[in-house]
């Protein structure tokens, strides 16, 4: 057997070469690691919203099925928001037209403003949302005419993916006698 000596490295370089190796050894296999480990947010990692009042509106895990509705009265465009987070978090892809929705939305307060085509410029993020949501079947969402009216809104006055209902409170129990669960 040679020594490092023997064959024209002095001690000094042999370590170098070693400290070399070792890192790139380390620096291999941490590469290997990264590529082996999701995505952050990619389709292997659920988006989970922050917790909120508006969590036990849309249930963390699937039910086998159960048809769910929720009587929304919220207040400000961040708490349908919050809402619309949940529904994405279990979206895991567009539903065809077959498959229930993960829950049908009745709209029946201060939030009919939010959708009024001439609040459009200012709520187009979330109504835009709203759009695509109700496209991919997540989302069933009925608002109330009552509230329109009320709110000076036409019935010509709000996008066409919003399936208007005379008054919201009806529609709930509508939907709780098909034996839709409430949330």
């Amino acid at each position: 057997m040679q020594t490092a000596e023997s064959c024209g490295l002095n001690p000094m370089v042999r370590n170098l070469l070693i400290f070399v190796v070792a890192v790139l050894v380390f620096w291999l296999g941490a590469d290997l690691l990264i590529r082996q480990q999701p995505e952050k947010g990619g389709p292997e990692t659920p988006v989970v919203s922050p917790p909120s009042e508006l969590e036990s509106i849309v249930p963390p895990s699937d039910n086998g099925g159960a048809r769910r509705y929720a009587d929304i009265s919220v207040h400000t465009p961040e708490e349908l928001e919050l809402l619309f987070d949940r529904v994405e978090a279990l979206l895991e892809r567009p539903k065809s037209e077959a498959e229930a929705p993960i829950i049908s939305l009745v709209l029946h307060g201060p939030e009919v403003e939010f959708f009024a085509l001439k609040n459009y410029k200012r709520y187009r993020k979330l109504v835009d949302r709203a759009a695509r949501l109700a496209a991919f079947g997540a989302i069933d969402m009925s608002i109330c005419q009552t509230q329109m009216r009320r709110r000076g809104i036409g019935k010509d006055e709000v996008p066409a993916f919003l399936r208007q209902v005379p008054f919201g409170p009806a529609e709930v129990e509508r939907l709780r006698k098909q034996g839709y669960i409430a949330m």
